[in-house]
């Protein structure tokens, strides 16, 4: 009985271990089945990764890496492609950069152009995951601002790409010039005078003396450079035959006065006698009996002659009883922009410069050939003047010698209308301008015999202002003190 309950147990014993058995030998397959598949994942995300990555004579941001994924690299603005080398171990890849493929193990030219320039290199085999690089490679901006010639339509000048200034000289019958810059990179760009410059060039306007050109070329980087062209337009000539009839109006007005004071005049109420009085060469010359003698008629008519030829020198002190000096002469004036209505003339004293709106300043620059005269630009040495915005703007240049002075108004233009509280001063602009010419012609060689108590025509001759307020000299000052 004991060994039968013996052995019943012992068999209890052996089931539950033959259970055990078999739970342990389930679940240990199980584990391996798990490890074998991490594996497998881990060798797909790498199969398709580069071994290699480089660009021929550049350097990437960074060493290369399998698991790294994005780089960098920058090239100088000379410098039209990159030779990129790929390089994939696994054989049944196919690589590919920016969808164009390429030759495993191969280097491959690509295009470069200013900037970013971004490329996308992917290795694929159709099975495993797919893997993808980026390089991004900056090509900088130039910064070449150097033109390579200046052609001109008429003159010549001898250029050099690193000289800045250049002078050019035409003859009197070329009134304009037009300008043909020629860039050394086609991604700069260049203004002449402010206006972009096409293929045809720009057309400049030229003035008798000197006109100033620049030439402002900019790079893509931004960096400037200017050349400036000084333009000497010649004077107009003047035929032999005037200049010979005006000595001879010279000599004329010279000589008539001297010749008739050395004459004795006949008395009217003795005609067969003549009258011992001796000529008086003062203006008011009379006979004995109270008669205008010869003598007087004679300076008369010498200064009728006078008033009739326009004659830069002053008559002699004979005729006038003391010498008259001629207000010096601007030979050249100069505006940095703008457009004139006429080319400076040293006899005419009022011009139009028609501007841009968006112009606040000018830089003006008058010459004159009188030794030690002094120019002045609305009062002040400085050339630099400043312009309204509003449509006119009028601007005095004044050259003074020895107490005579000559004026010049340059009226600068913008197109705008002209406002109410404006169109007053734009009319007294127009008139003045008028008035001034009027004077400065008088003035400018002219001579009347007056009488030397006659203050305000004695100053005109002077090229002086009378101090009286109500004469037209007085508006003259009126105007100029309005401008201020």
């Amino acid at each position: 009985m004991l060994k039968k309950g013996l052995k019943e147990k012992s068999v209890k014993v052996v089931l539950v271990c033959s259970l055990a058995g078999m739970g342990t030998s389930v679940y240990m397959p199980a584990a391996y089945a798990e490890e074998g598949t991490a594996v497998i994942q881990e060798d797909a995300r790498t199969v398709n990764s580069l071994s290699k990555l480089e660009i021929k004579d550049t350097a990437l941001d960074q060493k290369f890496a399998e698991d790294v994924l994005d780089y960098s690299a920058t090239v100088a603005n000379e410098v039209e492609k990159i030779t990129l080398l790929a390089e994939s171990n696994n054989e049944n890849a196919t690589l590919s950069v920016n969808g164009v493929k390429l030759t495993n193990g191969k280097a491959n030219d690509l295009a470069l152009q200013t900037g970013i320039n971004t490329f996308k290199i992917t290795v694929s085999d159709g099975i495993n995951e797919t893997m993808t690089y980026t390089v991004k490679v900056e090509k900088l901006e130039s910064d070449d601002n150097l033109l390579t010639s200046i052609g001109l339509s008429s003159g010549s000048l001898s250029f050099d790409s690193k000289v800045p200034a250049y002078n050019v000289s035409v003859e009197n019958e070329i009134k304009t010039v037009t300008v043909v810059p020629t860039l050394s990179d086609s991604g700069a760009n260049v203004r002449v005078n402010g206006t972009v410059a096409t293929s045809g060039g720009v057309k400049v306007p030229l003035q008798i003396g000197k006109t100033i050109v620049k030439i402002i070329v900019t790079a893509e980087n931004g960096d400037e450079k200017t050349y400036s062209l000084t333009i000497t337009r010649a004077a107009a000539k003047k035929t032999e035959s005037k200049d010979k009839d005006a000595s001879s109006k010279e000599d004329t007005v010279q000589k008539e006065p001297i010749t008739g004071a050395n004459k004795t005049q006949p008395s009217a109420s003795k005609g067969d006698k003549p009258s011992s009085t001796p000529v008086d060469p003062s203006n008011n010359v009379k006979t004995s009996n109270g008669q205008v003698s010869k003598v007087q008629q004679n300076e008369n008519i010498s200064t009728q002659k006078t008033k009739s030829t326009p004659v830069k020198e002053a008559v002699s002190a004979d005729s006038l009883g003391e010498e008259v000096k001629t207000p010096p002469f601007l030979n050249n004036l100069t505006v940095s922009t703008g457009v004139w209505n006429k080319p400076f003339d040293s006899n005419a004293h009022t011009y139009h410069v028609k501007v841009d709106n968006d112009i606040t300043s000018v830089e003006m620059n008058a010459a004159s050939s009188a030794s030690g005269a002094t120019v002045e630009y609305e009062g002040e040495s400085s050339g630099d003047v400043k312009i309204k915005d509003k449509a006119k703007t009028a601007i005095s240049v004044t050259v003074s010698k020895d107490g005579n002075r000559r004026t010049y108004v340059i009226v600068f233009e913008k197109d705008m209308d002209v406002e109410m509280d404006e169109e007053e001063t734009v009319d007294d602009i127009k008139t003045n301008e008028t008035e001034v010419e009027a004077t400065q012609m008088s003035t400018a060689g002219k001579t009347e015999t007056v009488p030397s108590n006659d203050k305000v025509v004695q100053g005109m001759l002077n090229g002086k202002e009378p101090a009286a307020a109500g004469s037209f000299w007085g508006k003259v000052k009126a105007f100029f003190t309005s401008l201020f």
